[in-house]
């Protein structure tokens, strides 16, 4: 196994003035010089792993139980995703290489309304649970995936609607199914292992377990829209449901050192900042590799 170094971005409201250390994670603000205006803050630790792409994994794993209890405690928003963060493998590298990762802030780009869109308004007052549509859009309003999951959820639920079974009042499980199939309603909602069950009683398991679910229920929400209700809403839309934050472009680059050996993720990521807006090939402080090194 190799040493690799990890700097890992995280943006966050908390305003961190002095560096600690926390299950061997070390923490510090983004920008040392103006700690008081900084919105964002540094996890560093030394990784052994086989590859960078296993050191980021186990990185990533051990980090985001600490950013939830820092949430916790300092009452603000931390975000772990969508962050620059930079590897550099510090035994077995004599080239001085560093893997980069590199996020942007974008803007969002909106989606035209107009006549298409107005002739389908009508149509939305013959759904029965009209609480449905403030659902779908705060799921446009979420800025985090577990945030718009949970709203989609709500969403397939109000559609669904409630049913009267002898004294009880409870969702209609049979319109769920037929808005969701039966394979993702099992998936969400079977007894003992169903993800939306997990999710909203507190024991979700594992992040991997819920890759692709929101995409695909409101995939599900849109063709029960079309098929039952007539609601006409285009497909094909790259990154439906935009909303005004948190839109941004990655860029993924090995880098090799020329001179000196420099660490502090601030100059690194403004570094490439300037040389992806200048289109400069070679800077001073490090040149593109062209082609991923081998056994990195």
């Amino acid at each position: 196994m190799d040493d690799y170094l990890i700097k890992y971005k995280i943006a966050t409201v908390a305003e961190l003035f002095k560096p600690f250390e926390f299950d061997g994670y070390e923490f510090a603000p983004y920008d040392q010089k103006e700690c008081c205006n900084c919105d964002a803050w540094v996890a560093s630790k030394i990784i052994k792993a086989n590859t960078y792409s296993d050191a980021i994994s186990k990185f990533i794993k051990g980090l985001i139980p600490q950013i939830e209890k820092c949430s916790v405690v300092s009452e603000c928003a931390f975000r772990i995703v969508a962050n620059s963060f930079f590897v550099y493998k510090q035994t077995n590298n004599p080239e001085k290489i560093i893997f980069i990762y590199f996020v942007q802030d974008v803007g969002h780009t909106g989606l035209q309304f107009d006549e298409e869109q107005i002739s389908e308004l009508p149509k939305m007052a013959t759904i029965p649970n009209q609480q449905a549509f403030m659902y779908i859009m705060e799921a446009s309003n979420a800025t985090t995936f577990y945030t718009r999951l949970t709203m989609l959820l709500s969403a397939v639920e109000a559609l669904a609607g409630e049913i009267t079974i002898g004294k009880r009042v409870e969702t209609n499980k049979q319109e769920m199914k037929k808005i969701l199939g039966n394979s993702l309603f099992d998936k969400l909602y079977h007894y003992g292992t169903g993800l939306r069950n997990k999710l909203l009683h507190g024991n979700f398991g594992a992040h991997h377990l819920f890759d692709g679910l929101t995409d695909e229920i409101y995939n599900k929400i849109v063709e029960y829209l079309r098929t039952t209700f007539d609601i006409q809403i285009r497909e094909g839309v790259v990154h439906p449901q935009r909303n005004f934050y948190d839109n941004y472009q990655y860029a993924r680059m090995f880098m090799k050192f020329n001179k000196e050996l420099i660490l502090d993720l601030k100059e690194v990521i403004e570094t490439i900042d300037e040389k992806l807006k200048s289109r400069v090939k070679e800077k001073e402080i490090f040149t593109y590799c062209h082609e991923n090194p081998p056994n990195y």
